[in-house]
């Protein structure tokens, strides 16, 4: 079990929406965070890749979502060891948007497939097995924010 919080995230699937029917999790509301634990990774990361819903729907287009990655931490052994670990972990954080910039196809709404790649900073490989990696997304704007995939590469 990974999920560690959850306010506000749920799986979804809307056959009424077409495209943007594929299912995802969906956070609602501003603020709706999600925050999934890996504990004692055997193999490094090196590369996060997130997939999201791109819209030009009304229901869509406003949302925004701030996604934090923290890896090499301790996030296992109580308060003490998540404060060390502070010293030695890397956080990388971004900020994704379900707007899509496109015309509107005989006045019905687009919706894409976003894939957004990131290859972390080359660091000490070794040193991250063993430890925790931490994977929090927040909804920071609109109303809604739907994510396809997740994928934490070696």
């Amino acid at each position: 079990h990974f999920i560690v919080e959850n306010t506000g995230w749920q799986p979804e699937s809307d056959m009424s929406t077409g495209f943007a029917r594929k299912t995802g999790l969906v956070g609602s509301g501003t603020g709706a965070t999600m925050t999934l634990l890996f504990r004692n990774v055997t193999r490094p990361v090196r590369r996060f890749d997130v997939i999201t819903l791109r819209s030009t729907s009304e229901a869509w287009k406003d949302g925004a979502v701030q996604i934090a990655l923290v890896t090499g931490g301790d996030f296992s052994h109580g308060n003490e060891a998540a404060e060390e670990s502070a010293k030695v972990a890397k956080e990388t954080s971004f900020e994704i948007s379900a707007e899509l910039i496109a015309d509107r196809t005989n006045g019905e709404d687009r919706h894409i497939s976003y894939h957004f790649g990131l290859d972390l900073a080359e660091g000490d490989d070794a040193g991250q097995l063993g430890t925790d990696v931490l994977l929090r997304m927040t909804l920071t704007k609109g109303s809604r924010f739907k994510v396809l995939g997740l994928m934490l590469c070696e």
